[in-house]
């Protein structure tokens, strides 16, 4: 570890020296303009790009995104494309519907009910002719809101600095005593800065984030055993808690800078110094809505906090069509449990992993690209994955050993205390899309085929006395396929219809561990067009998901898990939303009418067992750039 921090600092150290070195030319750049009688600056003043358009020497930035197609997709779950479930609110813990690789194959927290909201921060790069900001908000119904700031500007023609700031702040939607009484309050921010020098011989790219996610929890809808779907959308519906709180902070400390040896060939260090900090706590003890208490005579705050500090050296090459990289990499990681001596137990929980990895990739032509990818963890894992992207195939084939997370492994808390020893996960995903474009008809036919070998999950089980949701490995085969159609379709060039459904084949249903909807529908039909000469760009139309029930993962409140259960099958119901988006010079705004078939029936979906989903109501946000 001690090796490891001046490598983490020394970069930072040059890049000071850098700027302290480079002297501002006398001649270029310099310009007059007139800024007082028109406006210069805009979208295309403003680019944007991302760390990996350096990473594989293939730079290309992106002017701002001003179009209004979809801007009223806002919240989590359509960004998401509806692969997640979550409890019925903005922002509260979430999980994929569809079995997903992980992105890490060595040690995890396994904390993973909040990082969606971490994952879809992705960072920006900018290159501005002027300062530039922009300010997006949504007033949701029943006091729901987001707040997203961003502002960054050229500090010289070859330094950018910037910040991006992200606030949810969701009421109850269910015993909502008045505003402000929340459900979800999370902060996230972060700053970023880039720089390169003037030939493009050295790069650097920083930034820190950080999110600070508090969820309310209330334990869904308490109902009787003979319950019936109506009591759950009864106005005056009461929560099994009250008090409860989930904690998730998270930091990460990012640097990458790379530097030219010689023509196509760079060397490169990626850092990242990575923190996660977990929490629940409850003030009023003994509810029966808990099945078991592990630790009687202790106070309900139960925490963990896990971290991780990795080094990455390597090598790239970028030789006309051809990219080639490889790389060796340190990863130290710690955790920390609050009710547990790690020294007394077997299991390591701190330690350094060392990867050894290589990426490739090959464009056919401009428009055809394949790719490939390896990675592996010293005498344990390894993980690798080809794929082709083209106009015509999107296909990739993926094989993966992982470790299972750490509160799989080994968990103590007020009510819930385990320690198993996994072996690790195996899994094979084969994932193709094929495409046929026509000027206004497009065709694209594929799916997903995952086979997953000891695969460990949660699981609740009624007959247990106490600690109904445990953590399992099972030794036989999980095997999903999930065959997919997409259709779109442009008439009149105005008026489109795009549609995706999806059909899953489990193998085992009844006792597998993965449950997923055996039809997954999607469909959108919208009017696009702009009227008064140029001035009023709009779309405007009505968004509708539907998938067949079956035994949604619950929710475990107190270790924040998404667990397997098969007494509750969540309900088929048609989700329909009604927006209007428009673009008034750098402005857009929109309005969505959520969940419109629970305004007529009164009764709506259960996205997961006992959280009632989205009610109907009226959503309302805008966003606005400024270039000055």
């Amino acid at each position: 570890m001690n090796f490891f921090k001046p490598v983490f600092i020394l970069p930072l150290l040059l890049s000071t020296t850098l700027f302290a070195q480079e002297e501002e030319p006398t001649v270029s750049r310099s310009r007059v303009v007139d800024d007082s009688t028109k406006a210069i600056y805009g979208p295309t003043t403003s680019r944007y790009y991302f760390e990996e358009n350096v990473f594989f020497s293939d730079f290309k930035s992106q002017t701002l995104d001003t179009a209004i197609h979809d801007f009223h997709q806002y919240n989590f779950i359509q960004r998401l494309n509806y692969e997640y479930h979550d409890l019925g609110n903005i922002a509260t813990a979430i999980s994929p519907i569809f079995y997903k690789l992980p992105e890490q194959i060595g040690v995890s927290s396994g904390w993973n009910s909040f990082t969606p909201y971490w994952d879809t921060e992705r960072v920006r790069y900018y290159d501005t002719q002027s300062p530039f900001s922009n300010m997006h908000l949504v007033l949701g119904g029943e006091g729901r809101s987001i707040t997203d700031v961003d502002y960054t500007r050229n500090i010289r023609p070859n330094w950018n600095f910037g910040f991006n700031y992200r606030g949810l702040f969701m009421d109850k939607q269910i015993l909502r005593q008045a505003r402000g009484d929340r459900n979800v309050v999370s902060h996230y921010y972060d700053f970023f800065t880039t720089y390169h020098a003037r030939d493009s011989s050295y790069f650097a790219f920083f930034n820190f984030r950080r999110m600070s996610h508090i969820q309310l929890e209330n334990g869904g809808v308490a109902v009787e055993d003979d319950y019936v779907l109506e009591d759950f959308f009864e106005e005056f519906a009461g929560t099994n808690l009250v008090g409860p709180q989930s904690y998730d902070l998270r930091t990460n400390l990012h640097l990458f800078h790379q530097y030219r040896l010689g023509k196509g060939l760079e060397i490169y260090h990626v850092a990242d110094k990575y923190r996660q900090y977990v929490e629940f706590k409850d003030n009023l003890r003994g509810n029966d809505y808990y099945d078991f208490e592990f630790l009687p005579n202790s106070a309900v705050l139960d925490r963990t906090v896990f971290r991780t500090f990795r080094n990455e050296l390597g090598l790239k090459s970028k030789r006309g069509p051809l990219f080639l990289n490889v790389y060796w990499a340190a990863r130290n990681f710690n955790i920390d449990y609050k009710w547990i001596d790690e020294n007394d137990i077997d299991l390591e929980t701190k330690g350094i992993e060392y990867y050894a990895g290589a990426r490739a990739a090959f464009d056919i032509s401009s428009k055809i690209r394949l790719s490939a990818e390896a990675e592996y963890l010293l005498s344990t894992n390894y993980k690798a994955k080809a794929a082709i992207a083209s106009p015509w195939l999107d296909a990739s084939i993926s094989r993966y050993t992982y470790k299972p997370g750490f509160v799989q492994q080994l968990y103590v808390g007020t009510h819930d205390g385990w320690i198993n020893d996994f072996n690790n996960t195996e899994a094979t995903q084969i994932q193709t899309l094929a495409h046929l474009r026509k000027k206004s008809f497009t065709l694209s036919v594929g799916g997903t085929v995952s086979s997953i070998d000891n695969y460990v999950f949660f699981r609740s089980d009624r007959q247990r006395s106490n600690q109904k949701v445990l953590p399992e490995q099972l030794s036989v085969n999980q095997f999903v396929s999930s065959p997919e159609l997409r259709l779109g379709f442009l008439f009149w060039k105005k008026l489109s219809l795009s549609s995706r459904g999806v059909y899953s084949i489990v193998s085992n249903e009844a006792t597998s561990a993965i449950q997923v909807p055996k039809v997954f529908l999607h469909g959108q039909l919208a009017f696009q067009d702009i009227w008064v000469h140029g001035n009023f760009d709009f779309q405007i139309g009505l968004e509708a998901h539907w998938q067949s029930g079956y035994f949604a993962n619950g929710y475990d409140v107190p270790t924040q898990q998404f667990y397997r259960q098969d007494h509750f099958m969540t309900n088929e119901f048609p989700l329909v939303d009604v927006f209007f988006n428009w673009k008034m010079k750098r402005g857009r705004i929109f309005f969505k009418y959520n969940n419109v078939v629970q305004a007529i029936t009164k009764t709506g979906y259960i996205p997961t067992p006992f959280y009632p989903g989205q009610i109907n109501i009226l959503d309302f946000g805008f966003d606005w750039m400024f270039f000055d």
